[in-house]
C-alpha cells in the first residue's frame, strides 16, 4: 500500500499555495507592458506590491477593478479554493450541484468586481436558471478562467486508479459552469493534466507540453483537426523551450554571457500574454519549464511578462509548486501572502480527502 500512497501532501500544498502566491504577486502588474513594469519598479518586480485600480474593456463595456493591498489574492485563487472546498465536501467528486451554488454566491462577495466577463455573465444566468452546466459558448468566451481555477481537479486525480475518460469528464464538468467554449475547456484540461503529472513526478518539465498535447487529441470537443488554437500554442511553447535548451548548451560549451531573463521574457511575449486561454496556458507552461528548478525564478519571470500576469503567474506557481513542493516557495512570499494559512489548510484538507478516497477505492477492490 505504501507504493500506492506516497506522502504527496508537500506537492498538494505547494500547488495551491504556489497558485495563490503567483496570483498575489502578478496582480500588481496585470494590464501593464514589460517596459512599463520595469520603469515602475526600477527593474524586475520581485516582491508583493499593492495593486492599483485598473480599467478593463470587455466587448463594448468598460469596468473598473479596484486596488488591493500587497499580498492579496484575486478571484483566481478564490474560485480555485471554491473548487477545492467542494471536492472536500463531496469526498472527491466534481459535483456541479455542490460547487455551482458556491460560485453563484461569489457574485455577492468582495471578489465579484474582479470576475472576468464570461464568468460573471455565466454565473448571473446560473443564478436565474439553476443550470450549473450552461456556461457561455461564444467565441469571445475562450478566456483563461477555467485554466486558472482547475488545479484542484488535477490534484484529485493524483491518487488512485487513473482513468482518462473520468479525468476528462471531471475537467469538463468543472469548466462548464462558466465556460462552454471548447478552447477554454481545453485550457483547463491542459493545466489539470500538468498538475497531475508534475505532482506525481511522472514527467520531466521539458516534456510537459507534449503530455498536454496527448490529452488534447485532434478533434477533442469538436475542435478542428488542424488549426486547434490550444494545440498550436502548446507546440509553439515547446519549440521555444527546445530553442532555449540549444542556446543553454552553446553558452555552457563556449563560456558565453547571455541574458536569459530577457530571452525568456521575449519568448513569453511570443507565446502571448493576454487573457486568451491558449496564450495564458502556453506562457505559463513556458515560464515553468524554462525555470523548472526554481519556483522563485519561474514566478518572477511570469509576473514581469505583463498582460494577464496574475493568471499566468498563478498557473506557473501551481505547476512549479506541484513539482517542487511547498518548501521550494520562498519563505518571504509564503509569509507575505495575506491568506496563507487559509490556502494551506484547504490544501491539506484536499490532500486528506483525495488520499482517503483512494484508500476506499482500493479497499473496495480487495487490495
Amino acid at each position: 500500500m505504501d507504493n500506492l500512497n506516497p506522502n504527496w501532501e508537500e506537492y498538494f500544498t505547494g500547488c495551491l499555495v504556489g497558485l495563490a502566491v503567483g496570483d498575489a504577486l502578478g496582480s500588481a502588474t496585470e494590464g501593464k507592458g514589460r517596459q512599463e513594469i520595469a520603469e515602475q519598479f526600477s527593474g524586475p518586480l520581485t516582491d508583493y506590491q499593492p495593486r492599483e485600480s485598473l480599467t478593463l474593456v470587455a466587448g463594448h463595456d468598460e469596468y473598473e477593478m479596484p486596488g488591493l493591498p500587497a499580498g492579496s489574492t484575486t478571484e483566481d485563487t478564490f474560485l480555485a479554493l471554491l473548487h477545492a472546498r467542494s471536492l472536500i465536501n463531496t469526498g472527491g467528486k466534481v459535483e456541479p450541484l455542490d460547487f455551482g451554488p458556491y460560485f453563484v454566491e461569489a457574485l455577492n462577495s468582495k471578489i465579484e468586481p474582479f470576475m472576468g466577463f464570461t464568468t460573471r455573465v455565466s454565473l448571473l444566468r446560473a443564478r436565474e436558471t439553476g443550470d450549473f452546466q450552461a456556461g457561455l459558448a461564444e467565441e469571445h468566451s475562450a478566456g483563461n478562467g477555467v485554466a486558472v481555477r482547475i488545479a484542484p481537479v488535477g490534484l484529485m486525480h493524483v491518487y488512485g486508479q487513473y482513468n482518462r475518460e473520468s479525468f476528462l469528464a471531471d475537467c469538463e464538468r468543472a469548466a462548464r459552469l462558466t465556460h462552454n467554449n471548447p478552447v477554454a475547456i481545453a485550457g483547463g484540461v491542459a493545466v489539470a493534466t500538468a498538475v497531475r503529472l508534475l505532482c506525481r513526478h511522472e514527467i520531466i518539465p521539458e516534456d510537459l507540453m507534449a503530455a498536454a498535447l496527448d490529452m488534447l487529441q485532434p478533434g477533442y470537443l469538436g475542435l478542428p483537426m488542424a488549426g486547434n488554437p490550444m494545440r498550436q500554442k502548446l507546440i509553439v511553447a515547446q519549440d521555444y523551450i527546445e530553442e532555449r535548451q540549444t542556446l543553454v548548451d552553446n553558452v555552457e560549451a563556449n563560456d558565453l554571457d547571455v541574458d536569459f531573463f530577457r530571452i525568456d521574457l521575449n519568448n513569453l511575449e511570443r507565446c502571448g500574454t493576454s487573457g486568451y486561454a491558449p496564450e495564458t496556458v502556453a506562457a505559463a507552461f513556458y515560464a515553468f519549464a524554462a525555470r523548472k528548478d526554481s519556483f522563485e525564478e519561474a514566478v518572477t519571470l511570469a509576473i514581469n511578462a505583463g498582460g494577464d500576469s496574475d493568471a499566468i503567474a498563478s498557473i506557473t506557481g501551481a505547476l512549479s509548486g506541484a513539482y517542487l513542493g511547498l518548501s521550494a516557495i520562498p519563505e518571504r512570499w509564503r509569509n507575505g501572502l495575506l491568506n496563507y494559512q487559509e490556502v494551506l489548510q484547504v490544501a491539506k484538507d484536499l490532500h486528506k480527502t483525495v488520499r482517503s478516497r483512494e484508500l476506499t477505492d482500493y479497499a473496495g477492490l480487495g487490495i
